[in-house]
């Protein structure tokens, strides 16, 4: 089979291979376009975690294949290349740019720096976990801070007006989860400022490529010329490397520097070499985005055909209510082969769905219509 052929079929999503399936462990299948394969409470399609359902690109995958050529050798082979390569798509130098182990590395290493350092953590709630859960292992002490009433998104003016002293580290993600609203420019850029010259603000923004709302904007730039500010991102998200584990860090470099001394792991070559070859993929990343705003669309009309109160997404998954607990909001949608979300306190009657396939949000749609209405 041609390179072209492959490629062709990767991107149109005709093959087994578009999914990414072809290589699944175990072979356990877990798409409806797979011939064969039916969705069990066992086997159910990953409704749940927020995952690229097509897999990496093959780009990436060569280069890694590749990689192992030099994996043999210390000192980070490839690590140099994909700094400078992130640095020009952000307009920024590479020494602001520090990789690691996924981002949750550097959540994990600020939660440790702030107990170490006697201070607490200020965060939303509900909000991304890796963080907040090491925090709160290791004995720190949260500050959580409800999101707003009206829009459920981060409130910023509560947590500027709840800020003490001993408030080490702020932690914002934007977008936000499960809950996928944004944080407005101005607002975030202001507060950023404001509340860096008090203590460390950490924005995570995994989900950065998804967003389509003008009314955001990455707080990389203001990063790399702020003390006290830090920004991390992901390739786990719309890159596939949910399982292969590469993350980035966007700072000053005296803060780059406090965080890799207490770093206790190192990244992987294959990895760093799958990533440089992914993030220069733009034909595949415009793939994934289009089919993920296909697979959106598809949820917006069973929840407006039915009138079910939900959040429009800026990311790949979409927080909407149920009006029941949601354990059995769980059981439910599990007995046909769905696996949703696990549940966000104390949203306990709303439900996260992440997004999949095309094919696979009409199977929702059709459990759901079944279960709930």
């Amino acid at each position: 089979m041609s390179e072209k052929i492959t490629r062709r079929e990767w991107l149109t999503g005709t093959t087994v291979l578009a999914g990414g399936l072809l290589f699944a462990t175990g072979g356990r299948a877990q798409s409806v376009t797979v011939k064969g394969y039916t969705p069990t409470r066992e086997n159910p399609i990953r409704f749940s975690s927020n995952e690229n359902p097509y897999g990496i690109t093959r780009s990436a995958r060569e280069a890694m294949n590749n990689a192992y050529d030099v994996s043999h050798l210390y000192s980070g082979a490839g690590q140099r290349e994909l700094r400078e390569h992130i640095a020009g798509a952000e307009g920024i130098s590479a020494k602001n740019i520090s990789i690691g182990s996924g981002s949750k590395e550097f959540l994990k290493v600020l939660a440790l720096i702030t107990e170490l350092e006697g201070g607490k953590v200020m965060a939303a709630n509900p909000t991304y976990h890796d963080l907040v859960r090491y925090s709160g292992w290791v004995g720190t002490d949260i500050k959580w801070i409800d999101v707003r009433k009206d829009d459920m998104s981060v409130d910023l003016d509560a947590m500027r007006a709840a800020y003490t002293d001993d408030i080490k580290i702020i932690y914002l993600c934007n977008p936000n989860n499960p809950i996928p609203t944004i944080m407005h420019k101005d607002k975030l850029r202001e507060f950023c400022i404001e509340m860096s010259k008090k203590c460390i603000v950490l924005v995570d923004e995994a989900y950065h490529e998804y967003v389509v709302d003008p009314n955001y904007e990455s707080m990389i730039k203001l990063a790399v010329e702020t003390d006290n500010l830090i920004v991390t991102r992901t390739a786990s998200k719309i890159h596939g490397f949910a399982g292969i584990r590469v993350g980035f860090a966007f700072a000053k470099e005296g803060l780059l520097k406090l965080i890799r001394e207490r770093v206790t792991g190192s990244v992987n070559t294959a990895a760093v070499h799958g990533a440089l070859a992914s993030y220069k993929d733009k034909e595949y990343i415009d793939f994934v985005l289009r089919k993920n705003t296909e697979a959106l669309d598809i949820v917006y009309k069973l929840f407006d055909k039915h009138n079910v109160k939900y959040i429009k997404s800026n990311s790949n998954f979409v927080f909407f209510e149920t009006g029941i607990d949601f354990s059995e909001t769980k059981e439910r949608f599990l007995k046909h082969g769905v696996n949703v979300g696990r549940p966000f306190p104390p949203f306990l009657t709303w439900a996260r769905v992440s997004t999949s396939k095309p094919e696979d949000m009409e199977y929702f749609a059709e459990i759901y219509e079944k279960e709930f209405t």
